[in-house]
């Protein structure tokens, strides 16, 4: 009699359902469980335990996944800033229209899904924050990516200016900083102020920015 459990045959189908199937339903519900317990209780408050509670695995389908909860967080970042992309992304469509109404549409479905969902903030804003180098560099790589899709709506303009790489990272640096600083403001006081208003002032800041980037300055 073999003592190998049926997870432990490689391709063997049980109940249906594959082993790599499996594999996949258990990352997923792993990855719900980090998204639940680090936007909710913290990461630092978020043992593997908990998350294995929380996903209905055990421990070792954990570590089977994910070396430690440190990679689990880097995991749900990403599909969390992931998320945030895309619902901007599907706002702009076909990038057409006037600056200041597309800096609305993509404002206003990103800050959408962080008021449906305040999870998110916690955990892209809060809680990647002093726990390692590695998810550290993680965050501002991200959020400089973050910085570029927010001007890059101007990129393919006629009028825009070439600007040198580095003024370019400067000012994609300062779009996301405001917007992340009005995010983590807005988060705090449990969205407080109204959603409209919030974006109709990060779309004027944008605007500006797109009119200094279409705008040629000295030396260049």
């Amino acid at each position: 009699m073999t003592l190998w459990s049926n997870d432990t045959v490689s391709g063997r189908t049980y109940a249906g359902e594959s082993a790599s199937d499996r594999a996949g339903r258990r990352r997923r519900q792993l990855l719900d469980a980090g998204l639940e317990l680090f936007g909710t209780a913290g990461y630092r408050a978020t043992t593997v335990r908990l998350l294995c509670r929380e996903a209905r695995v055990s421990d070792r389908y954990f570590y089977e996944q994910f070396d430690s909860t440190e990679d689990l967080l880097v995991a749900v970042y990403d599909e969390c800033t992931a998320r945030l992309e895309a619902a901007a992304l599907a706002a702009l469509g076909d990038g057409a229209g006037e600056v200041g109404d597309l800096a609305r549409r993509g404002l206003d479905a990103f800050l959408a899904l962080v008021e449906e969902d305040p999870r998110l903030a916690r955990v892209v804003w809060f809680e990647v924050l002093g726990v390692s180098a590695r998810v550290e560099s993680t965050y501002l790589s991200r959020m400089q990516r973050f910085g570029h899709l927010m001007l890059g709506v101007l990129a393919d303009r006629d009028d825009t200016a070439a600007l040198p790489d580095a003024a370019h990272e400067l000012m994609a640096s300062a779009a996301v900083g405001a917007v992340s600083n009005a995010v983590v403001t807005w988060s705090i006081t449990g969205f407080a102020t109204e959603r409209s208003v919030v974006t109709e002032s990060l779309a004027q800041f944008l605007a500006g920015a797109a009119t200094a980037l279409a705008r040629p300055t000295a030396g260049t």
